[in-house]
């Protein structure tokens, strides 16, 4: 992968495009990432109803039993861990050119608002969404949701 800084006359410039050569020549045509933390972010969607709150994640790739959701007080967590989409080719001979799929652990947290009943929450998993249905009520504490 070849990264470009645009050429310019400051010094700042010309030590960032000193930089970049070297990066390039460091990542020799692969391409790499550096994530600021250890986990990614699946992107979420949040609903609201007359009597529940859905929380739709993006999750595709995933089987459910590697999904954890749960709730401890009014933070909504799911986590779990996503491998890398396996490539159709029997050919190690492979170099990425662009990476946005994210994969390894992830965590999400949401709050969520008091009058969630924690014990009613359900969870479904279907076409690589994640559908969290919060249902308004009372709720009794500490809640680990099963998806279906």
């Amino acid at each position: 992968m070849r990264l470009d800084v645009q050429a310019s006359s400051s010094n700042f410039d010309r030590l960032a495009d000193d930089v970049w050569a070297m990066l390039n020549q460091f990542t020799a045509g692969d391409y790499f990432r550096s994530h600021g933390s250890p986990t990614w972010a699946p992107t979420l969607n949040l609903y609201e109803a007359a009597d529940c709150f859905v929380v739709c994640a993006e999750l595709s790739g995933m089987k459910r039993e590697d999904i954890d959701v749960s709730v401890d007080r009014c933070v909504l967590t799911i986590r779990g861990a996503r491998s890398k989409p396996p490539l159709p080719l029997q050919t190690e001979d492979v170099s990425v050119l662009l990476m946005e799929i994210n994969s390894g652990p992830f965590m999400r947290t949401v709050n969520i608002p008091e009058d969630v009943c924690s014990d009613r929450i359900s969870a479904l998993y279907r076409e690589g969404y994640l559908f969290i249905v919060l249902p308004r009520g009372p709720s009794e504490g500490p809640t680990e949701v099963d998806a279906e």
